[in-house]
Order: C-alpha cells, then structure tokens, then sequence
C-alpha cells in the first residue's frame, strides 16, 4: 500500500505486510529513501491505513483524500477499491472524505499520466517487449506448417518463445484463423490448421512488468497457394495505412481522436473497411496503458495529446470491400499489422526491427 502525505512535501509513505518484507525493501531502497521522500512502514490492511493516517494528522474534519482506482479504469468503470476496506476507512475517519482522483478523458489523473509519459528506462524495457513479440511472429510463421495441424500446435512454442526471451508470462497472446486476432482471447484452441488460412494475433509480450503489443497477418503456403493475393493485396493497404498515419501526427499537437479519425478517413479511400476495433493500444506497466481508443472505441480518451514520451502499438486491421479486390472466400477476410512506436520531441519513431511486408509460412 502506498500513499502520498500532503503534510510533507514530496513524501510518500508504503506500508508492507510483516517485518521481514519491511527488511527486504529498506535494504533495496537505501538510495530512494536517502533524502527521506520514501518511508517504508509495517502493517496490513484498512486498520494500519487509518493509524497512520491519524499518526499524520490526516484524521482532522473537512480533511480530503484522494484514492486511486476508486472510479474511472479502463476496464472497470466501477473502480478497484475493495467496499470492506474504504468503508472501514470511513469508520475510522468519519470526518474525512474519500475522492476519487482518477478522470477518464485528456486529464487522465495522477496515476494514468505518469504511466502515458515514459522515462528513457521505461523505452528500453517497452524495446525488449516489443523484440520478444517480434520473435514471436517469426516463430508462429516457422510453426505454421506440418506437422502443425491445430492452432495450439503454434500457439504452445510461442508462448515458450516469448517467456524464454523475457522470463515473464506474456500479457497476451491471441492467434487466431481467418478471423479477428483477438478472437481466441489469448487462450491455445483446437481449431484446425489449413493450407491457405490468414492467421492474426494480437502479441503482448511482458518484459519488468511492462506490456508492448505488435500484429502481424501471416498467410498459411506460399504465393502460389489460392488466397494469397488477396492477403498480399490487403497487407500492402494495411501496411501503407500504418506509415502514412503514423507520418501525420505532430507530437505536443496531434490528439489521439485526429490520428484515429485520420486513419478512417484514409480506410474509407483504400477500399476498405475498418475491422481494428482498437487501433491506438497504449504499452506500460500491467494494465495502465492509457490511451487506448478505435474509431467507434473508447472516444473518451480522444482529446489526449500525442506527447513526447508516449509509446504505443498502432494496428489497422481491415478487411477489403469484394468491388476492389475479392478473396477466395465468400466474404473478404480481415488483416492486422501493428507496429510499435515511441514519441520523442522531434517526432515519431518505430521500436521494431523487421520489415513490414506480407509474410508467409512457407519460404
């Protein structure tokens, strides 16, 4: 548990459960706590909050709180404070109030901002995520091919390869056939393995706790194999999407809402229709990857500024319409390519190493 004392400038106080875990980190954290900004306290639970709180002097009436995560996450509108433990807090501290400090549009609060802006040491782990995903989708193109016969025939090395690189379990790993990358929700199937299928996955590699996504369509054969063309023609348009959006934003300028209503724009003129859902997926720690928004997805994130510092995964995923070009198939079927870059002052940088093209199991 930590928290912020606005009693003491700039101090933070993080209490852990038992005296040997205060040990532990007091040692490791001789350097931050040096200047006395960090201070390191035993106790567990509602009860050690509220003593310290009262140790402070944050027990007066009319006092204010703010608490992180209380409304306004992403993925739980709700927020992620336990009801047992801030109602204990209110019983403790009946002249206080509890706030929440989270905001969900531009102003995303003290705890998401940060976790936006990266420090040159956050690029460099993001790096090492995104090169355990990029490894990945060389692996899944070498599976692709007999004696493979199920999705889980290429999903299991993958996984081994992205946990072996980093030491971490991925954050995510979907692959899933013919359909939405996201389609398996990260889960190994059953579904079989054919000659001339597109396989789309959505790649998460976790490196320090840190997540990076990348995507990358590869089509099951060869160029000669019924189907490819479409796939080839389709992964160019895709391809051309990423770099002519990710040419327009001007960092400290361009919002997130413009780039994505800049890439529908520019779909609607390839032909195409916008399949991605999520096209601007922000990497970071854990589960605060904010922004994260698609052209008809999360809008209230649109008004965040694409600032130096910010990394993030930006994947058009498409299918394109049968008048331009027709796949094999009775309906058209979808491709992703998601490359991960880093904002820096004087524009916009990739992350990863390999060549954007249309990709193939067979050589």
């Amino acid at each position: 548990m930590l928290f912020f004392s606005a009693t003491i400038p700039s101090r933070f106080h993080a209490l852990v459960s038992t005296a040997r875990n205060r040990a532990f980190w007091e040692n490791r954290l001789n350097a931050w706590r040096s200047d006395g900004k960090l201070v390191i306290g035993q106790g567990e639970g509602s009860k050690s909050i509220a003593a310290e709180f009262k140790n402070l002097g944050l027990n007066n009436p009319g006092a204010r709180i703010g608490v992180a995560k209380l409304s306004g996450s992403r993925f739980d509108p709700e927020g992620l404070v336990a009801a047992t433990f801030l109602e204990n807090l209110k019983a403790a501290l009946p002249g206080v109030q509890f706030l929440a400090i989270e905001k969900w549009g531009a102003d995303a609060g003290p705890i998401d901002e940060p976790a936006m802006m990266k420090s040159t040491e956050e690029h460099e782990v993001v790096r090492r995520a995104v090169a355990a995903g990029e490894n990945a989708i060389e692996v899944i193109r070498r599976a692709a091919r007999p004696p493979a016969r199920h999705q889980g025939d290429i999903w299991l090395p993958t996984f081994a390869a992205m946990f072996a690189e980093t030491g971490e379990d991925p954050t995510r790993l979907s692959i899933a056939l013919d359909v939405e990358a996201n389609a398996t929700l990260g889960a190994p199937t059953d579904d079989p393995l054919k000659e001339g299928q597109i396989i789309s996955e959505e790649i998460d590699a976790t490196a320090q706790g840190y997540r990076a996504q990348v995507n990358h369509s590869i089509f099951v054969g060869g160029t000669k194999t019924p189907g490819y063309e479409y796939y080839r023609a389709a992964m160019a348009t895709a391809i051309k999407l990423f770099h002519d959006c990710v040419a327009s934003i001007v960092p400290g300028k361009t919002t997130c809402g413009e780039l994505v209503d800049h890439y529908a724009a520019l779909v609607e003129k390839s032909d195409a229709e916008d399949r991605s859902g999520v096209v601007l997926h922000s990497s970071g720690i854990a589960n605060l990857s904010r922004p994260r928004l698609g052209p008809a997805n999360s809008r209230g994130e649109s008004d965040i500024i694409i600032a130096p510092g910010m990394t993030f995964d930006f994947k058009p995923a498409l299918r394109m319409k049968r008048n331009a070009v027709q796949d094999v198939m009775r309906e058209n079927r979808v491709v992703q390519i998601g490359e991960h870059v880093i904002v820096t002052a004087s524009g916009v940088a990739r992350v990863g190493r390999r060549e954007l093209k249309p990709l193939t199991s067979v050589d």
